[in-house]
């Protein structure tokens, strides 16, 4: 979709999120910490605010209260099973984080491994999706490398595989590079030297900038945020039906449906309906671009495809962006880049980058771009050690862009960057 179609839309977009432009007592920003959790539409507060004060009762009960809150789970579920294309059969459980989705995952897996199998995991990734696996290891747990440029050296990857290997944990786009991974290559590889390995995706950092199709995906389970996705501190962990009606799910002696065995405890309403609200943003934004996007993406029933239609459309927007800040960053002799540095490879990575300054300390960094421009970009190991061990560095400062960006927030943070 053409990017300049979709700035049209910018004044719109930014209107709907009421603090994209300053902070609570009205000093200016430019938020660039988009990586650590973006901000949230004020439809999604209103949500959020209704169901705190209407919305306590469990669901199921016979009352009228209890039915409305078994009704918003339900719809919950079917909007994220829209969002991410899910198969009938397939279970979509929430929880508190991602950490805590693939957690429960690995309890649920581990049951029917011994001690002469393995598990494959990558410097690529996050470490929730790396110490979930390492943690109380029954069996191997085994790395793949990181190449320099944050892909997977899909070399090391297949010496890691084989036939005993039962899970292949592996992330869609890097959380501190914003390297988008060879997923096809690396599914193959599973598929052709551990046909008995279960394949789960982070999809934390992709699930706000590409459009996910788990039917396509090639996974068995795919984890996300949702406070990365325009909504509150929450989990979503998609599980493929086959595979959801055989794991050896920890629960409560009592809590037998199937539909929340890995959800522990009692969910939060409120949470459900800020989910839900931040879902219909999107397809409010699938909407205004449906117009533009006539003859594409015809594969999709509607509801489906308006969440299809604006994850495309902030994917090309997103991408422009990309190739601005990467040009920017280029003509800046004294900043190292990490990851694909190319403008013309802006393909290969979502609008997140990882960077470091010669002569200033990270945290510097993040203090004279705020300063001077109000950007705030967080310097830190954002939770990603493995790829930080892979560059030989303890943190890098990481700028990251999201939809309701504009340009004129890249040339403030590359105006803050010539600065120093």
């Amino acid at each position: 979709m053409d990017s300049l179609r979709f700035e049209r839309l910018l004044p719109w977009i930014r209107s709907q999120f009421p603090q994209v432009a300053a902070l609570r007592d009205r000093r200016p920003r430019i938020y660039l910490d988009n990586a650590a959790g973006t901000l949230v539409p004020q439809t999604v507060a209103n949500a959020m605010a209704e169901a705190a004060v209407w919305a306590n009762p469990q669901p199921g009960r016979s009352w009228p209260p209890a039915q409305e809150a078994l009704r918003e789970h339900r719809r919950t579920r079917g909007m994220l099973a829209d969002f991410l294309n899910a198969s009938d059969g397939d279970a979509i459980w929430l929880s508190e984080s991602t950490t805590a989705s693939l957690y429960k995952l690995r309890e649920a897996l581990e049951p029917s491994w011994d001690e002469a199998d393995n598990v494959v995991v990558t410097d690529c990734d996050h470490y929730a999706n790396i110490s979930a696996w390492e943690w109380r290891a029954r069996c191997e747990v085994r790395r793949a490398r990181m190449l320099p440029d944050g892909h997977l050296d899909l070399d090391s990857l297949a010496a890691a595989l084989d036939p005993r290997t039962r899970v292949l944990a592996v992330t869609l786009a890097g959380n501190g590079l914003g390297t988008i991974l060879r997923r096809e290559e690396a599914v193959r590889l599973a598929r052709q030297r551990a046909p008995e390995a279960v394949i789960v995706v982070d999809a934390v950092h992709a699930a706000p900038h590409l459009g996910i199709d788990v039917r396509t995906l090639g996974a068995d389970a795919v984890a996300f945020s949702t406070y990365k996705l325009f909504g509150p501190l929450a989990g979503v962990l998609w599980v493929r039906g086959d595979l959801a009606a055989r794991l050896d799910a920890y629960h409560v002696e009592p809590h037998t449906d199937r539909d929340s065995l890995l959800e522990w405890g009692t969910l939060d309403n409120v949470k459900v309906a800020g989910i839900r609200a931040a879902l219909e943003y999107l397809k409010r934004l699938g909407e205004r671009l449906e117009p533009h996007a006539v003859g594409t993406l015809a594969e999709y029933p509607r509801e489906r495809r308006l969440y299809k239609v604006a994850m495309a459309g902030i994917r090309g927007y997103e991408a422009a962006l990309s190739r601005e800040v990467l040009a920017g960053l280029a003509e800046a002799p004294r900043v190292r880049l990490f990851g694909v540095e190319e403008p013309e490879r802006a393909s290969e990575r979502v609008p997140t980058f990882g960077f470091s300054v010669e002569g200033l300390e990270d945290e510097d960094v993040e203090r004279a771009l705020w300063q001077s421009q109000g950007v705030q970009a967080a310097a830190g190991s954002h939770y990603s050690a493995a790829v930080l061990r892979g560059l030989g560095r303890r943190g890098v400062v990481r700028a990251s862009f999201a939809h309701y960006n504009t340009r004129e927030d890249a040339e403030a943070f590359l105006n803050g960057i010539r600065s120093l």
